[in-house]
């Protein structure tokens, strides 16, 4: 065989290998598992929050919102405070929101407790009234499902609620339904939210 054919096979063979293996390598970056984890569960006003919604681990990230006239961040966590919250000593509604904004995939979570003037556990009522759970499930970007909280069907235990020190730390878990009625779960669900 002729040196200039032997080299251009050999470049050919090499060309292919090195293909094969970028192939391989994104293949796996695709299908890698999921590596977020859960904070720790503290009461220190450390503004972390998660949950695991059918062994998907939902982790606050930020991210970038293009639309409505340009870029701004969208809060992969958010508290929402009833206007007199703090001067009512908990006498207002508190509303906590999850989103992981990069992930295309995945779950975001909502909670709106209602009146939170107490330590101790909360349990939901059937949506719409408080205290109220409920979930959207994203696939490829879209919201394609919602499942709800029925009657009890989900705790909430209050741990800490300082409103000197303005922090509000609690967990959460139970079942959430769609209309179908088919179920979800959470568990080992926290939250540790410095307000003021």
């Amino acid at each position: 065989m002729k040196p200039a054919i032997k080299n251009q096979l050999m470049m050919k063979n090499l060309f292919s290998f090195c293909l094969f293996f970028i192939l391989l390598g994104c293949s796996q970056r695709e299908e890698e598992p999921q590596t977020d984890i859960l904070p720790a569960l503290t009461e220190i006003g450390a503004n972390t929050a998660g949950v695991i919604i059918e062994e998907f681990v939902l982790v606050p990230k930020d991210g970038i919102n293009q639309s409505y006239g340009g870029p701004g961040i969208i809060k992969g966590l958010n508290v929402t405070l009833g206007s007199t919250f703090i001067e009512s000593k908990g006498n207002d509604s508190f509303s906590l929101a999850l989103k992981n904004v990069p992930l295309k995939n995945g779950f975001t979570f909502f909670m709106d407790i209602g009146i939170l003037n107490r330590t101790g556990d909360y349990f939901t009522e059937d949506y719409p009234k408080w205290p109220q759970i409920y979930v959207q499930k994203i696939v490829e970007g879209n919201s394609v499902k919602k499942f709800y909280a029925k009657k009890n069907s989900c705790k909430v235990t209050l741990r800490k609620l300082d409103f000197e020190s303005g922090i509000i730390s609690g967990t959460f878990s139970g079942e959430l339904y769609d209309d179908d009625g088919n179920k979800i779960t959470l568990k080992d669900g926290r939250f540790d939210i410095k307000i003021k």
